[in-house]
């Protein structure tokens, strides 16, 4: 019988890196545009770690401050702005019913928060998951269990969210999965006008964000644009476990400071986009062949800084 979420959470509480995400929560989807910034996402990260396996029951958890800090290296402020944001942002779930029946749940990810005095030394925020998150965990039989670590070392939300998602679909027989160009934008986030255009989203979004799963994550992360004549109307994503030597690399950098981190990522696409130019230039002056499909590594190859496009937002 397969292991509920719960069962993951009790099965992983001894890890102190796992944090165990029920797959409708990856999944979730954010109402009236309301996107959780980078540092909410990872906040309700570590919340949901922090709660264990009592996540799905009506108790109120408690947190202090200083544990945050510890973790945020941000003002009390900051963290309040945080939390605040998991209790006002509306998120919908796809769940389906006990007796088989589809059905879209919403509601807030936080349904009740207190905080302490802002003097007190040891003060401390309480809070509690709403109903909609806890029947989602109660129920959840899809989940994966992700690095703390990669979920506070990554520095773009979209990130992050292709983290999740594709954490869920490491371990699947299957390495690839086509992707709409709405659903895409749906799974990273993306709400109105932002990143509309697809050179920006993928300038802005998808390069930096597969360049930093490769670099930090237990696998390797890939996408090629699907087109319907000239016009982009999908992604085809793919991914692959890190064998030993790629995984202790990506230990090694998570041990490291963050300082430094982007120029050595940069390295390593780099090194990654010279190897794509060999390979390209052997097959120019190969024998033809009468078929040829190379796999499609991604479009990694490191770009100058750009300025932002108009329509972004802050991470």
């Amino acid at each position: 019988m397969k292991p509920t979420t719960l069962d993951a959470i009790r099965m992983h509480r001894a890890d102190a890196d796992a944090i165990v995400a029920a797959g409708e929560l990856v999944d979730m989807r954010f109402v009236a545009g309301n996107v959780l910034s980078l540092r909410a996402a990872k906040l309700f990260c570590l919340l949901v770690q922090e709660a264990g396996i009592a996540i799905a029951d009506q108790v109120q958890h408690r947190l202090p401050f200083s544990v945050l800090n510890e973790t945020f290296h941000k003002s009390r402020d900051e963290l309040v702005e945080a939390i605040a944001e998991l209790q006002s942002t509306v998120v919908s779930v796809r769940l389906v019913s006990r007796k088989g029946r589809a059905f879209t749940k919403s509601g807030p990810i936080l349904s009740d928060v207190e905080r302490e005095a802002d003097d007190l030394d040891d003060a401390e925020v309480r809070f509690e998951f709403s109903p909609t998150l806890r029947r989602v965990i109660a129920d959840s039989t899809h989940w994966t269990a992700v690095s703390r670590r990669a979920v506070l070392a990554f520095e773009s939300k979209y990130s992050l969210r292709l983290y999740l998602y594709l954490s869920l679909r490491a371990r699947l027989r299957k390495t690839a999965e086509d992707m709409d160009i709405d659903a895409l934008r749906e799974m990273l986030g993306l709400s109105g006008g932002t990143l509309s255009r697809w050179q920006d989203m993928r300038r802005f979004a998808l390069d930096p964000a597969v360049a930093e799963i490769n670099h930090l994550a237990g696998f390797h992360a890939a996408y090629g644009p699907l087109k319907r004549g000239r016009r982009v109307v999908g992604v085809r994503l793919s991914w692959s476990l890190k064998g030993r030597d790629e995984l202790v690399e990506a230990q090694k950098e998570l041990d490291r400071p963050r300082v430094g981190r982007t120029a050595r990522r940069d390295e390593l696409v780099e090194t990654i986009a010279q190897t794509r130019q060999r390979i390209a230039e052997s097959l120019a002056s190969a024998p033809p062949l009468d078929r040829l499909r190379p796999d499609y590594l991604g479009r990694n190859e490191p770009d100058q800084k750009l300025p932002r496009p108009q329509g972004e937002p802050d991470a």
